[in-house]
């Protein structure tokens, strides 16, 4: 086995695995130790009805009843003994292994939370959620078979040693013989066996990612009538991946029919030769009965623990893809020591930054710019000018290449990305919903709020009479994405969640795009009274193709190719000459800005 890992993959590498491995079983360790403890205490009751065997023979054969009747009683109080260990240790162990799983899928999450929106960005949802749940699949079916199956064989094969060297060490010979010759037809069985379930993983992952990827844009199927196209894509795929699952069964078939015979082997040699020794007079029939009964208890065991070995390679590869998620390091990290605003006034100060996405071009090139407390600030330009990519550097959803971007004086690099974020207030330009009520969704950035914030935020919104309508009211079920609603009431629900948070930053990104002009109107006073509260005004960053949603903020930033191309008020800028606010004003067409 060792030998295989050592060809397989650096040894270093296994170890690693498996201290991780057995770090998340430790961390419950007297479930686990007591599991252990207890299943040494069945599993020896239980080999030990052998010996009971022998003894009673050995009784029986002198006409010594009154002995063979008290051995089997006693035979039958250990065996009664052991059945009510293997419970217990059953039930540890499902409780240690279970906990292990609430320790790895809750710091997977966490660890999914902590990755940069760089890494999602290049990773497929599918494929990661493959990953991930043969990764809980691995950690539980590899305790289950190493720290039971196997380790409960070994005890087992050491009561057969036991018993063989005791009787003539030629048994452990034979014994010794069969297992080196299994393992080393196992060696390449084994390799043979992991290449073809790397391949049908690789098919997996894309049969998972395909599935999501129609799941989710299911209409986009249906706006261009791809049903029978993506069922085509999709059934091509499916046949691969047919292909490789047979392949990669027939692998098992191999090992049947070798690894499993050696079973068949070990038993035949070894009664062969007790029954040449017993005709001999080498060993007398109670001999010959412990010889026979561990034979055809422990052999066939052993030979299943061996080839178990091919599902403890499997399993090792799923854990070990999983645990390399959690050695993904975060190039947006925390500061060792953050720091915090004590009275957060909402200045924002972008101090020479320059940009660029991993392998593009540079999107900014020493951009500066001053937002004042509680000042409004319009983002306009054409697609692909940095209006976005700028949001997302204040967020800190990437870090800056060169430059700093400042809240009140502190570089956002210093701050807890958690911190930050809880500063600011966003409605993003497509709002996605979790599957759960329309108040879960509202009261998502305050969840302590009281019923009457949320219905003033729904009225506000321009969704309150919506609401109400509902049989079910706020624990309406918004389906996956928020699917159940249309684009304007994710939109305004987004809106409604903001207008609840109550932050002292807020961004509108393309927030109103899905909205009426009515509705717009209505939900753009409920914003600038919340942003130009004379009590408490907010800082406020607009991104907007549609200019008319730009007009009563304090200031227009026109971004030409990560570039401030021009600055001022809508009134200032739509009269400067030759002006680039200017015409796209003019290129506007029922208030959206002409690609």
């Amino acid at each position: 086995c060792l030998s295989f890992f050592r060809d397989w993959g650096n040894i270093n590498v296994m170890r690693k695995t498996f201290g991780t491995f057995y770090g998340y079983l430790f961390r419950h360790p007297a479930l686990f130790l007591g599991g252990m403890v207890t299943l040494v205490i069945a599993r020896s009751a239980e080999n030990m009805q052998n010996f009971f065997v022998k003894w009673i023979v050995q009784a029986v054969t002198t006409n010594d009843y009154e002995t063979a009747i008290r051995l089997v009683l006693w035979m039958g109080t250990v065996l009664l003994f052991g059945t009510f260990f293997h419970i217990i240790s059953q039930m540890l162990g499902d409780r240690s292994a279970m906990r292990t799983l609430v320790d790895v899928n809750l710091d997977a999450l966490k660890k999914i939370h902590e990755l940069d929106f760089s890494y999602h960005a290049e990773k497929s949802s599918g494929r990661l959620i493959s990953l991930t749940k043969r990764g809980e699949d691995a950690m539980f079916n590899l305790t289950e078979i190493i720290n039971r199956e196997l380790f409960g064989t070994l005890i087992g094969f050491g009561f057969l040693l036991y018993a063989f060297w005791g009787t003539d060490p030629k048994y452990v010979a034979i014994t010794l013989f069969v297992l080196t010759l299994s393992a080393i037809t196992m060696r390449p069985l084994i390799k043979y066996n992991m290449g073809k379930r790397k391949e049908l993983t690789q098919w997996d992952d894309r049969i998972s990612g395909m599935r999501i990827d129609n799941f989710i844009n299911f209409d986009t199927v249906k706006y261009f009538a791809k049903e029978e196209f993506e069922q085509g894509r999709f059934l091509k795929a499916l046949r691969s991946w047919d292909s490789a699952a047979q392949e990669y069964f027939n692998t098992f078939r191999l090992f049947d029919l070798t690894i499993g015979n050696y079973a068949n082997l070990a038993i035949t040699a070894t009664i062969l030769v007790a029954v040449w020794d017993l005709t001999s007079g080498r060993i007398d029939l109670a001999s010959f009965v412990l010889i026979s009964s561990f034979s055809v208890t422990v052999f066939p065991r052993l030979i299943a623990v061996l080839m178990n070995i091919r599902s403890i390679a499997k399993r090792y590869t799923d854990l070990q893809d999983l645990f390399k998620i959690f050695e993904e390091k975060s190039t947006v990290a925390d500061a060792a020591a953050p720091l915090t605003i004590d009275s957060l006034r909402g200045e924002i100060v972008i101090d020479d930054v320059s940009f660029a996405y991993h392998s593009r071009a540079r999107v900014f090139r020493n951009l500066s710019l001053n937002i004042r407390p509680g000042e409004s600030v319009a983002l306009v330009g054409l697609s692909g000018s940095g209006k976005t990519t700028l949001v997302k550097l204040l967020m800190r959803m990437y870090d800056t290449t060169l430059g700093e971007i400042r809240v009140d004086g502190v570089d956002v690099k210093n701050m807890k990305k958690s911190y930050l974020r809880s500063l600011i207030g966003i409605v993003p330009q497509d709002p996605i919903m979790f599957n759960n009520t329309i108040g879960y969704n509202i009261k998502y950035g305050k969840p302590e709020a009281s019923e009457e914030e949320v219905w003033e935020a729904l009225r506000a919104s321009m969704l309150e009479r919506f609401v109400r309508s509902l049989p079910d009211g706020l624990e309406t079920k918004v389906g996956e994405r928020g699917i159940k609603l249309s684009g304007g009431q994710r939109q305004r629900l987004a809106i409604a969640r903001v207008l609840l948070e109550k932050a002292k930053i807020i961004i509108f990104d393309e927030a109103t795009s899905s909205l009426d002009s009515e509705s717009e109107g209505a939900i753009q006073d409920a914003f600038w009274n919340l942003a130009k509260d004379p009590t408490n005004p907010r800082t406020s960053i607009v991104i907007a193709h549609r200019l008319s949603t730009v007009m009563r903020t304090d200031r227009i930033i026109v971004l030409k190719r990560g570039t401030i191309a021009e600055s001022g008020t809508h009134k200032k800028l739509i009269k400067q000459p030759g002006g680039l606010y200017k015409k796209l004003w003019e290129m506007q067409q029922n208030g959206f800005l002409a690609e």
